[in-house]
């Protein structure tokens, strides 16, 4: 299982601040809201998006959670290759050599029985 190094991590992490400014926009969020659904307050928010603070691995990955959320981040991250292979084979517990899955194939009739679930478990 592929390891990846403190220096891989702030790399990683350095590139996704970058794109920060433009993911919020496109969650269509403020950064007090993002905060709030990431655990980080608004200041913190700002001062990463502004370069005062280093986004930390665990506050990227909770931020990413959100995004991968949201189709239109998520099309982003995929087409602005933020993660790249590195990231997604660490995260799917891969090898170096192994290429990593982008998408989970889910059979119709699985969709089906899922979405009924999920919205018959919200009208509760």
């Amino acid at each position: 299982m592929l390891k990846l190094s403190a220096d891989e991590k702030e790399n990683i992490c350095v590139e996704f601040t970058a794109h920060m400014p433009k993911l919020r926009k496109l969650l269509n969020l403020t950064q007090e809201e993002l905060g709030g659904m990431s655990g980080l307050s608004r200041v913190t928010i700002s001062q990463i998006e502004s370069g005062k603070v280093k986004l930390t691995w665990l506050h990227l990955n909770a931020i990413l959670f959100i995004c991968f959320s949201n189709l239109r981040t998520k099309e982003y991250i995929y087409a602005n290759k933020l993660l790249g292979p590195l990231y997604l084979r660490y995260m799917q517990g891969l090898d170096r050599k192994d290429l990593p899955d982008l998408n989970a194939d889910i059979s119709s009739s699985k969709l089906v029985r899922y979405q009924s679930d999920m919205f018959s478990k919200s009208r509760k």
